[in-house]
């Protein structure tokens, strides 16, 4: 097991996660609701959840070293962003915004992709 993994593991998802739950506390009832109707939400997980996934997925496989966790990083990763761009164009109010929100997540697609190789 390697301890560098495990330690980093540790900052980058426990330091979000306490600054998450600090605010989370922190809001009104209402607030609260709308946060818990947003996140489950078909079209959350569809897009911001599997981009989630995929980087949880990609600190945890220095851990296991397994390298099918970081192919199922890069397959999570890429429909993530595939479709948080459909939902991109489909939502646009211009859509030359809509192409250059597009273009960056290729662009960011491409270097994760380079990067998990």
């Amino acid at each position: 097991m390697n301890i560098d993994a495990i330690v980093r593991l540790a900052l980058f998802i426990g330091i979000p996660a306490f600054i998450m739950w600090r605010g989370y506390k922190k809001m009104s009832e209402a607030e609260r609701n709308d946060l818990k109707t947003d996140v489950t939400s078909k079209r959350f997980i569809a897009t911001y959840g599997l981009v989630a996934l995929s980087l949880v997925f990609l600190l945890v496989e220095p851990i296991f070293e397994a390298t099918w966790m970081k192919v199922i990083s890069g397959v999570l990763f890429s429909i993530g962003m595939l479709v948080s761009s459909f939902f991109i164009w489909l939502n646009a109010s211009s859509k030359w915004k809509a192409v250059l929100c597009i273009i960056s997540s290729i662009i960011a697609l491409a270097i994760f992709l380079w990067v998990i190789t």
